[in-house]
């Protein structure tokens, strides 16, 4: 029966078997392991959808041959002279390595392209990411690992069979001629104990035919155990259950990588911030976390900023041209010199040539952004999201009107060859219109920045406060409210009358439309109306740039920071308290702390108990067992550890490795304060810089429109050149001046949002929907609080093995040099810690709520609690204080054992008078 059981299972489970064995195993660890985390996400699939670019439509357990090159191919088919495998194209063949169909679920407007908004973004880049693909896998190997040590502590079972038939002839050496047929059948369960035990129980049966002379049957049966337990060397749970605690506690923590990672993956795809280390196959190691801090901005960020910088550098493009017309028809009114107007030309030529090079770096961009959500660089995408809208500070349909005014008005003054006036008067309705229907979009954005008017001052009032403004640092007027109010009411005094006069330019515009279009014939070299038309087309281009700063002043005032004011020294506690990757760093000195313990077993005896036995059958039956064919063995096996140099050198280099990793751990503390620092030094820098960049924009734009006004109103000088020598110069230059400040301004903003993504992710406080994205909505107040629970009674019977120690002087006998002394207690001797009879008070810490309240204490790191409890302690100087330290007692940094119940000592409730 045994054989014809092994017979039917000798072909095994097919391919998808084992691996849908292996999906259902580690998926459900890892929901196992995120319920222990507390993640909301119950597993981490690893099989792509088929909207994915990275989806296989074929068998993943027979997958057809991908493209091959055809000289290598020939090697599958012959190598060495020798015939290849005939069968490397049984599973066919396939012309695409990637999904074929995946683009045709990609998100197109109606001109075809992919639009891209972070929701966007980040849903192309979770579906087609080559890296977010490669940490889900990282993570599935993880636990792969688990399921490995978990089948070690399982019942194995094995079997097998060997049939042999021999056919020996008389002149063989031994006899006679036979001919044997045997067959071997065994079944065989071992099992690892937690202890190091491993039981191993079998049956081996052996049938055994001959066929030559005298037929002969003989047949035999045999159960057999054997039970062996290490005692000492390889044998205890701390050793037997290593390589499972240090899988099951890496699962959980390559869990949190993958949390981390996630929200690190966010700031990657919008902001452009290295997302940092993902889950790993084996063990996470401190050298594997990093204690953050962002870079430059990057992501969909910085595509959105280049955008702003190109709208700004093409209306900067606008107002040059305009401002060397006007410097042209003053040269031809003998106001200017040729070297002025050719100063603007210049300036013209260089802002284009700025603008091309803007656009070729955002093509760039572009492309390498698509290759970071895993799309082709030659798919037709267009970045569109709203973050940055409000720094258009000029709408781009104003700039385009303000073109059309100055090729009107370009035309008017150079005409072309055999031009009909009537063409540009015709142009002129639908200008004017365009023009009306841009005063009523500057007065939505005045209503809007009426509506945010509430925040600016409040945030300004809070921003008065800082010290910089009270030292003279920086200058209080900026963060004055009344300066934003006074700001506020000449705007909209500017604005009635800009509109006022661009109705009475309208009309008269309006007029000179009509007239040409009664007389077309005649106006169609009418010089004085053509005069008029260059004046009327000159006064609203230079009233269109008037109109643009009033929208770029209403603007720049509307926009708004979220405020944000964290101490340092309460986002470390934040940090401690949510970063997963911190949790990680403390399970990973444990880890390595563990090591001690197991190394340290090596150097001890080998000392094992062994039990076995076997029972035979009788008379050639396989199945008539009879005790008088048993035998029982139990025997002690020993081995003295006289010979452990190799042991020796691993358990130093363990206790050097320990060493250093508490290094390693608290350099990842201080680097972690040093990133949150410098964090939220960048953050308060920023809200100070934010306000002195919007007073520069205000500024610059203040001297365009002087500027303006001065080549438009100034009267002509008795002689000509009435404008100086240097009004090119000064013009051009506050146009890009004011160019400069908004796009300085534009980068202060971004990258304050940036730091702000930045410090949540840093603090472990980001959270994300379901989609991916980031819960912009949550208070750091909030985490402040759940810093600082309640502060537990002080019972009245202390367990002296919870005593906080403190460090003695440096001065003192015990010093920590003493630890090689002769006063160092050994793992075999612990010291008492039952204080004597003389002994002074001790000071003692109330029992924490949980062990991971005293881990950190014990590295230097002073929890929320524990400062709390510092309240209740007896002040220096106090009777009550403990006395110096004997210079015979050992030294308390080193951790002593618990007495027992009858060392316990009552203490009265100390005085809980605050210290100072």
């Amino acid at each position: 029966m045994c054989f014809l059981v092994l017979l039917s299972a000798s072909s095994g489970c097919n391919r998808a078997f084992y691996r849908q064995q292996a999906d259902r195993e580690v998926y459900c660890l890892q929901t196992q392991g995120a319920a222990a985390v507390g993640d909301a996400q119950a597993c981490y699939p690893i099989q792509p959808g088929i909207e994915s670019r990275m989806f296989d439509p074929n068998s993943p357990d027979c997958p057809p041959m991908p493209p091959d090159d055809p000289v290598s191919h020939k090697l599958m088919q012959c190598v060495d002279g020798k015939r290849g495998w005939r069968g490397w194209d049984r599973y066919g063949s396939t012309r695409y390595v990637e999904n074929p169909q995946w683009d045709a679920y990609l998100p197109r407007d109606a001109q075809g392209n992919v639009v891209l908004d972070r929701t966007a973004a980040m849903q192309l880049a979770l579906c087609n990411s080559r890296e977010y693909q490669q940490q889900l896998e990282n993570l599935y190997l993880s636990a792969l690992e688990v399921t490995f040590q978990r089948f070690r502590f399982d019942a194995q079972f094995f079997g097998g069979n060997r049939t042999f038939f021999e056919a020996r002839g008389r002149e063989i050496p031994g006899g006679s001629s036979s001919s044997i047929l045997g067959t071997d059948t065994s079944l065989q369960m071992q099992k690892l104990f937690a202890t190091g035990g491993e039981l191993v129980v079998g049956v081996a049966n052996s049938l055994v035919w001959q066929f030559a002379g005298p037929d002969e049957y003989s047949g035999i049966t045999l159960l057999d155990f054997s039970l062996f337990q290490p005692l000492l060397r390889a044998g205890g749970r701390a050793v037997v259950l290593e390589g499972l605690t240090d899988a099951e506690r890496a699962l959980v923590a390559n869990i949190r990588q993958m949390e981390r990672f996630q929200r690190g993956f966010y700031t990657q795809i919008v902001a452009g911030r290295n997302p940092g280390s993902g889950p790993s196959p084996g063990p996470i190691t401190l050298a594997n976390l990093s204690p953050g801090g962002g870079g430059a901005v990057g992501g969909l960020m910085a595509l959105l900023r280049q955008q702003v910088l190109i709208t700004n550098q093409r209306a900067n493009v606008v107002a040059l041209r305009d401002s060397f017309e006007q410097l042209k028809a003053f040269f031809n009114a003998e106001r200017v010199d040729w070297f002025q107007v050719e100063q603007a030309r210049l300036q013209h030529y260089q802002a284009q040539i700025r603008l091309l090079d803007l656009q070729n770096q955002y093509q760039n961009a572009m492309d390498s952004y698509k290759i970071l959500l895993g799309l082709p660089p030659g798919l037709d995408t267009k970045v569109a999201d709203p973050l940055l809208a409000p720094f258009d500070l000029i709408s781009a349909d104003l700039t385009e009107t303000q073109n059309r005014v100055t090729t009107i008005l370009a035309d008017l003054r150079d005409p072309q060859p055999g031009a009909v006036l009537s063409a540009d008067v015709q142009s002129l309705g639908s200008i004017i219109a365009e023009c009306r229907r841009q005063i009523r979009n500057v007065a939505e954005d005045m209503k809007r920045l009426d509506e945010s008017l509430p925040a600016r001052r409040e945030n300004l009032l809070l921003l008065a406060r800082r010290p910089e403004f009270k030292t003279g640092d920086a200058d209080p007027s900026i963060v004055d409210v009344r300066n934003l109010d006074d700001r506020v009411v000449t705007l909209e005094r500017d604005y009635d009358e800009l509109c006022q006069k661009m109705e009475l330019n309208f009309t008269e515009l309006d007029a000179m439309a009509s007239r040409a279009s009664a007389a077309p014939e005649a106006g169609k070299n009418d010089a004085e109306l053509r005069e008029q038309l260059k004046t009327g087309v000159g006064l609203l281009a230079g009233q269109l740039v008037e109109l643009s700063l009033c929208q770029a002043r209403t603007r720049l005032d509307s926009i708004t920071l979220k405020p944000l004011d964290l101490d340092p020294r309460a986002a470390l506690e934040i940090a401690r308290t949510n970063r997963r990757d911190w949790k990680n760093a403390r399970a990973a000195l444990v880890d390595q702390w563990r090591q001690i313990e197991v190394v340290a077993n090596e150097l001890e005896s080998d000392l094992n108990v062994t039990f076995s036995g076997d029972l035979r059958t009788v008379n050639d039956s396989p199945v008539q067992f009879q005790g008088t064919r048993g035998r029982l063995r139990v025997g002690l096996e020993f081995d003295a550890p006289l010979t452990r140099l190799v042991e020796r050198n691993r358990y130093r280099r363990a206790l050097i490795a320990y060493q250093q990793a508490r290094r390693e751990y608290y350099a990842y503390e201080d680097e972690v304060y040093q990133a949150l620092r410098r964090t939220l030094r960048a953050i308060q820098l920023a809200q100070i810089n934010f306000e002195q960049r919007r007073a520069a924009v205000h500024i610059a734009a203040t001297q365009v429109y002087l500027k303006q006004y001065d080549l438009l109103h100034r009267p002509p000088a008795v002689g000509g050149r009435g404008l100086g020598d240097t009004a090119a110069r000064d013009v051009v230059d506050s146009i890009n001046n004011l160019l400069n400040e908004q796009n300085s301004f534009l980068e202060v903003w971004v990258d304050y949002e940036v730091q702000r993504l930045n410090l949540a992710f840093d603090l472990g406080v980001m959270r994300l929907d379901n989609r991916g994205m980031w819960l912009d909505d949550a208070s750091f107040e909030d985490y402040l609080r759940q810093l600082v629970p309640e502060v537990p009674e002080l019972p009245e019977e202390i367990d002296p093995g919870i005593i906080e120690q403190n460090f003695p002087p440096l001065d003192a006998p015990n010093a920590p040099n003493a630890l090689d002394g002769p006063n160092a207690p050994t793992p075999d001797a612990p010291t008492s810690n039952a204080p004597t009879a003389d002994a002074s008070p001790i000071r003692v810490l109330p029992p924490a709520a949980d062990a991971e309240r005293i881990v950190p204490r014990a590295f230097g790191v002073e929890s929320a609690t524990a400062a709390n409890h510092k309240r209740h302690a007896p002040i220096a100087g106090d009777d009550r204080t403990a006395t110096e330290p004997d210079a015979t007692a050992t030294p308390p940094w080193i951790a002593q054992a618990a007495p027992d119940a009858t060392d316990r000592v009552r203490i009265p409730p100390p005085n809980p008078t605050p210290i100072e």
